[in-house]
């Protein structure tokens, strides 16, 4: 049986000015701010991407059963042509995947491809977009892509598909954040999370606010405009005081709603305080899995937080180790003792360490910070303890894990408050959200307040204005250069 030949293309190389130096790449370092701002234009659009016909990698590179070449643009078709031959390009149907051979740039048959047309506007991206499932050879994917390029693709940028579904209006911002949070997952529970935000529960939360906040915005205009004619309001001052307080209590409440989903997004930080030599590194250690802190008999050997991430029954946790905590001479080691006091006081949970066994440590160590929870180890349960342990005080062996198991699923059931599995409500998930969130509330007492003790002024007007330009900001209606770069810059290439 003969070499498997490409059939003859007349097809036209579109014309590209990008360097196809970034195709196939899956690299964090490389989805960086500068990367995004080649594709961002200077009106806060992706006005480089419109137009553009892109290619890369959607799966990681290194050898695999399958990988994926995603394309998308208004040139798919053409560059498909390039890959398996005028004719059976043609013969692609919409969402029916074919199995075809793929050419090399010589024209030779190097694999049989899965191919999937998903023809505008219908696709991901709003445009014509295909999809290259092939053997996971490094070698003919890398080739796979090339020919794409050659072709007149351009490599794709770190979150351009994405970032294309936004302009097309396929998703809003918030629903584009959430895909960086799917990929990012490390548990089942922030999936859970990141595919409610992708289904767009935001927008579904947010968005009546929004509308409501514009209805005042126009009223209250309309009340300075027409100051000397019949309001547009029968009471201007009072009724929008009250429809500002309003409001600002149920953003509140869907803020309320979507704590335990911050937790599960963020990961709940949990940080071991306590004496020096109390055994805090090997319990950190044997928590993590894995040798993750030098552990020496010798005090102050931990001077700086260190982290890791654990899931704890489907809970991400920041795990912290910090310097014992006890009097010394040494800047250094007191430098340490006030960063684990600070990091103790913005823990969501602390593990109060002590070592009955040691005779310097025996009784219960000092109290974790005012309003938060704690959970009192003793350690080295394995050795005879010199005096009793307080009732409610944890027993664990780091060296032969006693008592870790049953300290895993206290530290899980202390973090899972109710709704943490299911939360209510995951509008405000993010620390961008929240933020713009705390701001538009800002915004909206602000303006009950000047309401109420004045007429209708061009201040109040300001203050609901930036309280709506918080609400477009969450919902990608307001798109400036720097917050689409800082939110794409953590997409990977392909995706």
């Amino acid at each position: 049986m003969g070499v498997l030949q490409k059939p003859e293309t007349k097809t036209t190389r579109i014309r590209s000015h990008a360097t196809p130096c970034g195709a196939g790449r899956w690299s964090r370092d490389h989805c960086g701010y500068a990367a995004l701002m080649m594709v961002i234009g200077s009106e806060g659009s992706a006005s480089g991407s419109e137009g553009r016909t892109i290619v890369a990698r959607a799966t990681p590179p290194g050898r695999s059963a399958l990988a994926i070449v995603r394309l998308s643009g208004p040139a798919t078709r053409e560059v498909l042509e390039a890959v398996v031959g005028p004719g059976p390009a043609a013969g692609l149907q919409a969402r029916r995947p074919r199995l075809l051979v793929v050419f090399d740039r010589l024209g030779r048959g190097i694999d049989r491809a899965l191919i999937t047309l998903f023809p505008a506007p219908a696709s991901y991206t709003g445009e014509d977009l295909a999809e290259i499932s092939l053997h996971g050879a490094p070698a003919v994917v890398e080739e796979v892509v090339r020919v794409c390029l050659e072709a007149g693709a351009s490599p794709a940028e770190p979150g351009e598909f994405t970032l294309k579904a936004l302009e097309a209006g396929k998703i809003d911002l918030a629903q584009a954040e959430a895909v960086a949070d799917l990929v990012e997952a490390v548990s089942v529970e922030q999936a859970h999370v990141a595919t409610r935000q992708l289904g767009g529960e935001v927008s579904r939360a947010l968005r009546p606010l929004a509308e409501e906040v514009l209805g005042l915005v126009v009223d209250v205009e309309a009340s300075l405009d027409f100051a000397e004619e019949e309001s547009a309001l029968a009471d201007p001052g009072q009724a929008a005081a009250e429809r500002c307080r309003d409001l600002a209590e149920r953003l509140a409440m869907v803020a309320r709603r979507s704590e335990s989903a911050c937790r599960i997004r963020e990961g709940a930080r949990v940080v071991l305080v306590g004496p020096p030599n109390a055994g805090k590194s090997s319990l950190f250690n044997r928590l993590a899995g894995f040798e993750r802190v030098l552990v020496c008999s010798e005090p102050g050997t931990t001077r700086d937080l260190i982290e890791e991430v654990i899931v704890l029954e489907g809970l991400p946790v920041v795990l912290v180790d910090a310097a014992g905590i006890g009097a010394s001479d040494s800047l250094a080691e007191r430098a340490g003792m006030e960063r684990a006091l600070g990091a103790a006081r913005a823990a969501a949970l602390v593990l109060r360490v002590f070592d009955p066994s040691a005779s310097d440590q025996a009784g219960e160590p000092p109290p974790a910070p005012e309003g938060v929870a704690e959970i009192l180890v003793g350690t080295h349960a394995d050795r005879p303890w010199l005096s009793p342990a307080p009732e409610s005080a944890l027993a664990v062996s780091s060296l032969t894990g006693e008592g870790i198991e049953a300290l895993r699923r206290e530290v899980a059931r202390r973090l899972q408050a109710p709704g943490v599995a299911s939360p209510e409500s995951v509008a405000l998930a993010t620390e961008r959200h929240r933020r713009l969130a705390m701001e538009a509330h800002g915004h909206l007492l602000a303006a009950a307040e000047v309401l109420e003790s004045a007429a209708v002024t061009e201040v109040a007007a300001a203050e609901l204005r930036a309280a709506l330009g918080a609400f477009e900001e969450i919902l990608g209606a307001v798109g400036p250069e720097d917050l689409l770069g800082r939110i794409f810059s953590r997409f990977c290439i392909g995706k």
